[in-house]
C-alpha cells in the first residue's frame, strides 16, 4: 500500500438498527509486512494506538473496514447526508 493519507471506514449498525459510516483518518507508514496472504499495512493514528483502538471499538464497527488512499472524511460526510445515514469521525 502506498504511504502516506489514508481513511479508514467501516459500515457500522447503531444502537436504533441504523446505519451510519464510521471513519478515521491517518497515515499509512512503513514497517515490516506479515505475508498471510491479506493485504495488511501499518498505520499512525492522531490518536495514538490505544486512543484509536479505545475510541474506534466503542462505536462498535463491523471486523472489516476499507482503507483508502488520502484523506476524504468531507466527502464521507456529504455522501452520508445524501444517503440520510448517521457519520461519526474518531479522527
Amino acid at each position: 500500500m502506498k504511504q502516506g493519507p489514508v481513511t479508514l471506514l467501516s459500515v457500522v449498525e447503531d444502537a436504533d438498527a441504523r446505519f451510519k459510516l464510521l471513519m478515521a483518518e491517518g497515515e499509512s507508514v512503513a514497517g515490516s509486512i506479515m505475508e498471510i496472504g491479506n493485504t495488511n499495512n501499518f498505520y499512525r493514528s492522531p490518536l495514538g494506538a490505544c486512543g484509536f483502538v479505545n475510541a474506534w471499538n466503542a462505536q462498535g464497527p463491523a471486523h472489516h473496514c476499507v482503507v483508502g488512499v488520502g484523506h476524504v472524511a468531507a466527502t464521507l460526510r456529504k455522501i452520508a447526508a445524501l444517503m440520510e445515514i448517521g457519520f461519526h469521525q474518531i479522527c
